[in-house]
């Protein structure tokens, strides 16, 4: 090849290798959402077995204390 085939292929290789950047940065943003959303949605699940806990530990101190009986 000619110097200025091989200039061409060049310039020609680098514009693809931006425009594979570019997706691979749209994609990356996209995982980058996809993570935040599960994270927050471990967070809203952690909260509710917080709440599961306390209600299954409030049933248990709640049957071990000595009823009085009449």
């Amino acid at each position: 090849m000619s110097s200025l085939g091989d200039a061409l292929e060049a310039i020609r290789n680098v514009v693809l290798m931006q425009e594979r950047l570019e997706v691979m940065d749209r994609k990356v943003d996209r995982l980058a959402n996809d993570v935040k959303g599960l994270s927050d949605y471990a967070a809203a699940i952690d909260k509710r077995v917080v709440r599961i806990e306390t209600i299954v530990e409030m049933g248990v101190r709640s049957n071990a204390q000595p009823r009085i009986e009449g």
